[in-house]
């Protein structure tokens, strides 16, 4: 390990500020306080970072860098206004009910997942219901357009 650049993950940030580390090698049993040539805080908690050793010891971690990722970082930007008229609004997201792989995007959530922009909006709820609406649908097929059901009810 000594010399060699290992990938961790920034477990959080101390009290003291200090951000604390953790990486497949760790023998310590729990994260340990790194230092850091960046500046970190806690809406950095859960990404990978590269680390170096002071001296060889694994037992002193340096944050060399953060591990781009593109979603991570557009999840951190993320900062709602905050208006009265939409008290609703929340700037806490779970990363771990988004998953990207680069084939597929996977949101999940255990009650409901709404995407809504204006008027048009579809909602995915845990019973299996897909609602969705808006002042105009539209579904194009260059094969089969298919609507699948037990019954299928039109107006």
């Amino acid at each position: 390990m000594p010399g060699a650049i290992t990938i961790g993950t920034l477990a959080g940030i101390n009290e003291r500020g200090q951000p604390l580390v953790d990486f497949p090698d760790n023998t310590a049993g729990h994260s340990l306080v790194a230092i850091s040539s960046l500046r970190l805080s806690q809406r950095h908690t859960g990404r990978q970072v590269t680390l170096l050793f002071a001296n060889g010891n694994s037992h002193q971690p340096v944050i060399m860098e953060l591990i781009h990722d593109p979603l991570q970082e557009m999840l951190e930007r993320f900062d709602p206004p905050q208006t009265d008229n939409n008290p609703e609004i929340k700037a806490e997201l779970n990363v771990e009910a988004v998953r990207i792989d680069g084939n597929k995007l996977v949101f999940e959530a255990k009650e409901e997942i709404v995407f809504q922009c204006g008027q048009a909006s579809i909602v995915l709820n845990k019973e299996g219901k897909i609602s969705l609406r808006g002042t105009k649908i539209s579904t194009r097929s260059t094969g089969v357009n298919r609507i699948m059901g037990a019954s299928v009810q039109l107006n």
